[in-house]
């Protein structure tokens, strides 16, 4: 087990036997008792607001796929996507080919996906944990939804209503949500068809989309990473100029392709995990429909979902680009 590290740099190497390295930045390392290799690594990796690393939902500052991307290079989660997955098809549980899209029969194109993932990774005090999850990304659903925010505060968008109230409405269309009761949309307004654009972009990038909301949901699940909101981690800064420092661990693994492998497999199948000389800490991992709307709601404010533009106010922002670790360049790391 690994102890808590002090503050002061020079006490974490004295009591912990620490040593300094540059990962890109500093950072510290646990090295074997023969002094030759890593055993395990400490730095403080930086986030960064304006790469889409995390963003502001409903006022709270949100880790996204990309911002675990990040803190994953000193972590080392292993994200795994299973074979097959279980789903429910009229009534019966049925093992299905993963990820599983479910196509609309008019017009030829995805409407839902079902997909798992099972994460695998060292915890802070050095005990391996496996996380897995699987989602239907339903993305009509999430075109309601929008559309339903837009009526809010856009009479002429729309209204909340039943079917009997708009059969013979015409521009528009009528969206159940439940029963009979749904709203009414109309085609004309600028802000419908903002939201039409972005249900277009949902379709196209279906799979990926859904694959990156569930691959972020198992990570954030992982003690290593169980940063969902990073608010008490962000210095000062101007908004989208901000940048949260947090404090990750990364152990080396030993683990073999053929072991993460089996892992999953036991997963996939509902089995106990046992692998020789191993002891694994399995957690299946649930998140409600309020969760999973702020996690697909930061993927596109992050530009992650798409590679085609979000249709919003403003469309002459850039898409964040790839680059490399940047670590708090501190004299003294802060545990």
């Amino acid at each position: 087990m690994m102890a808590q590290a002090p503050q002061n740099l020079d006490l974490a190497i004295r009591q912990l036997g620490l040593k300094p390295i540059q990962m890109g930045g500093p950072a510290l390392a646990r090295m074997t008792a023969d002094g030759k290799n890593i055993e395990a690594v400490f730095a403080n990796v930086a986030l960064s607001e304006k790469m889409g690393e995390f963003c502001d939902i409903q006022g709270r500052a949100m880790t996204t796929a990309n911002g675990y991307k990040k803190l994953n290079q000193i972590a080392g989660v292993s994200v795994i996507t299973p074979q097959r997955l279980s789903v429910p098809i009229d009534g019966k549980e049925v093992n299905v080919p993963n990820p599983y899209p479910i196509i609309d029969p008019k017009s030829g194109s995805i409407s839902k996906v079902w997909v798992r993932k099972v994460a695998i990774g060292f915890s802070p005090i050095g005990n391996l944990v496996a996380t897995s999850a699987s989602l239907l990304y339903d993305i009509r659903m999430y075109f309601v939804q929008e559309c339903f925010n837009k009526i809010m505060y856009n009479a002429e968008a729309g209204e909340v209503c039943n079917w009997e109230d708009v059969q013979q409405k015409t521009g528009g269309r009528f969206e159940p949500i439940e029963g009979d009761m749904g709203i009414w949309i109309n085609y004309k307004h600028k802000e419908i068809m903002k939201a039409i654009g972005n249900f277009t972009n949902k379709k196209q990038f279906a799979e990926r989309n859904a694959q990156t909301i569930c691959e972020r949901l198992v990570m954030s699940k992982q003690p290593a990473l169980a940063y969902p909101f990073v608010d008490e981690f962000i210095s000062g800064g101007a908004p989208k100029q901000r940048y949260a420092t947090l404090p990750v661990w990364g152990y080396k693994s030993n683990l073999t392709q053929e072991q993460l492998l089996l892992i999953a497999e036991q997963v996939e199948n509902g089995e106990e995990i046992k692998i020789p000389g191993i002891e694994v800490e399995y957690r299946e991992v649930e998140a409600s429909q309020e969760e999973l709307d702020a996690m697909a709601t930061a993927e596109q404010d992050s530009d992650e979902f798409s590679t085609l533009p979000s249709y919003s106010e403003d469309q002459n922002s850039t898409s964040p680009q790839r680059r490399e670790t940047k670590f708090r360049d501190d004299k003294e790391l802060e545990f």
